[in-house]
């Protein structure tokens, strides 16, 4: 699901506006900090980062958050910490060679639980159960970048990340016999470009790079493993998209598996592209992509395979039996252009996947139901009708005597963007009074049903379209697209919209594509979905038999 906008957030996990220094420096040896490798310097460096601690202005000239602060700066030493240090500078970095070293086995060093745009350079860490700990519930226009840093010997993963609406990019960093690199818990786009992984040897049924969120792109990986331990791999992958370039999972020892897929189809997309792959030391994985699951795709291309094939699938699947109710046409499994004297080919059971049409046990209303469920709504509907007051949006006034405004034609008779799910398969129409009431047939969890809206109009005479949505049983998130149908040119109007759903809404379409006569449509996605809070497990969607109510949806003229 797409990451929600939750830019205001951003002033509930971050500190107040303060005054930075003048130089736009903190030093921690100006708070006490020794980095003498002997002193605990845990207070000193949290002084210094109270007082780096970022400063949030607005507006910026687009109206949003942005970040001001100074950057907390790490001489070269050892600076003993026993406790974690809230992480609050939006930048902070080594000089020469500084390591913080973390003396608690169950603490991380540097933490943040409503990281948003942070940069950490330059820093070695040493020990302690994480380097890096960040977290947010979810905060939109994230970035985190931590790069030419070095981690030694963490109990835990070296850098643990767990943030949303976030980039996360982690470039030029060492790794040496860390628990894990990395967990990337959540994260809409995570990349890790040109670092050097030497692994934990007593890692075991384990990932060194832990993946579970929307999309990672490996590139330029020096992959040393330490084998001996059972199950070892390089990647677990849970995630939806992996990519992996010109990274080299080395054959010390033989080497272990480059990818285990945890993944399961209609989801996950793998490309492991120009990878030198050893896996001798996994006796039974002993390939490039191990499938615990079997994702949508997997391609292995331009790959020198070193003693494995390109795929297995882990013996308890039957893949005769495996893919249910899926489109056929979303699953690829290739190995193309790779070296290696055992690459054997992709399995039987990929090469033309077997899907069986099973009963999905998804509540969906039956044509029966969806009439009865209009009857009760429209007798809901009658007893609260009341008509709204002219409004203005965008400098318009809204237009309601006769022949100052076309209505647009409802229809289903379409399909889910970029799917072969009938739109009538997922909603029902219909009328109460004057208004559309716009019905769920099945529940809304992950998908983007759409009403279709058409019209002829001249832009000259009716430029402004303009709708408004009444309060139903649904959450009123709701997204907006326009098509002109003889251009073939698309307008999102809005995106994925949570805020003032029950407003009136007018858009120029004269000013955004030219006057004339035009063939409209107009694409209305009923999101259905809502939040108590930022926090995931907070989410709602509607279920089968809620409904949206739409007063209008028109174009008006000036």
């Amino acid at each position: 699901m797409r990451a929600v906008l939750l830019l205001l957030l951003v002033l509930l996990v971050l500190p107040a506006l303060a005054a930075p220094p003048a130089s736009g420096i903190v030093n921690v040896r100006d708070f006490g900090a020794t980095g003498d490798g002997s002193a605990d310097d845990t207070e000193a460096i949290r002084a210094a980062m109270k007082a780096a601690a970022i400063c949030i202005s607005t507006p910026s000239p687009v109206g949003t958050y942005y970040q001001a602060g100074p950057t907390l700066l790490f001489p070269a030493g050892l600076y003993r910490i026993s406790d974690d240090i809230p992480l609050m500078a939006v930048d902070v970095r080594g000089e020469g060679q500084a390591a913080i070293q973390q003396t608690n086995p169950e603490k991380a060093a540097l933490v943040s639980k409503g990281a948003w745009q942070h940069r950490i350079a330059n820093l070695t860490f040493l020990g302690g159960r994480s380097g890096i700990d960040l977290y947010n519930p979810n905060i939109d226009t994230g970035q985190i970048i931590i790069d030419r840093c070095r981690f030694y010997g963490t109990k835990g993963p070296a850098v643990y990340t767990n943030v949303c609406s976030t980039s996360v990019e982690i470039s030029d960093c060492t790794f040496i016999m860390c628990a894990q690199a990395w967990v990337n818990e959540r994260c809409d786009q995570a990349i890790m470009r040109d670092c050097w992984i030497t692994s934990d040897k007593a890692m075991q049924d384990k990932a060194v790079i832990e993946h579970r969120g929307a999309r990672l792109t490996i590139e330029n990986l020096i992959g040393v493993p330490l084998t001996g331990g059972a199950r070892q791999r390089w990647i677990g992958n849970y995630g939806v998209e992996l990519t992996c370039r010109q990274c080299r999972f080395g054959g010390e020892g033989g080497g272990f598996t480059p990818v285990y897929n945890f993944c399961k189809y209609p989801a996950g997309h793998i490309v492991l592209d120009d990878c030198y792959a050893a896996a001798n030391a996994s006796f039974n994985a002993n390939c490039a992509v191990y499938c615990r699951e079997v994702p949508a795709v997997i391609r292995v291309r331009d790959c020198e395979l070193q003693g494995g094939v390109g795929i297995m699938v882990d013996p308890a699947i039957d893949l005769k039996k495996y893919f249910v109710n899926v489109n056929p046409v979303l699953l690829s499994y290739t190995v193309e252009g790779c070296q290696g004297e055992f690459l054997g080919e992709v399995p039987a059971g990929l090469r033309k996947p077997v899907v069986r049409t099973v009963p999905t046990g998804e509540k969906m209303l039956s044509v029966k139901e969806v009439k009865a469920a209009l009857v009760q709504i429209r007798g809901d509907l009658a007893k609260e009708s009341t008509e709204a007051a002219p409004a203005e949006a965008n400098g318009h006034t809204q237009r309601t005597a006769p022949g100052s405004y076309v209505d647009l034609v409802w229809s289903l008779d379409g399909y889910m963007d970029a799917t072969s799910q009938k739109l009538s398969d997922r909603l029902a129409l219909g009328t109460a009074g004057d208004d559309t009431v716009i019905l769920y047939r099945k529940g809304n969890k992950g998908a983007w049903p759409h009403v279709i809206l058409r019209t002829t109009v001249d832009l000259d005479q009716h430029p402004w379209l303009t709708w408004r949505q009444k309060p139903g049983t649904a959450p009123g998130s709701f997204a907006v697209k326009v098509i002109d149908l003889d251009s073939g040119n698309m307008y999102a109007l809005y995106g994925e919209t949570f805020g003032g759903a029950y407003d009136y809404h007018a858009e120029n379409l004269k000013k955004l594509m030219g006057g004339g006569m035009r063939r409209l449509q107009v694409q209305y996605y009923p999101l259905g979905w809502g939040m108590e809070s930022a926090v995931e497990s907070s989410y709602f969607w509607a279920e089968p038999g809620q409904y949206v109510v739409m007063d209008f949806f028109r174009m008006e003229a000036e």
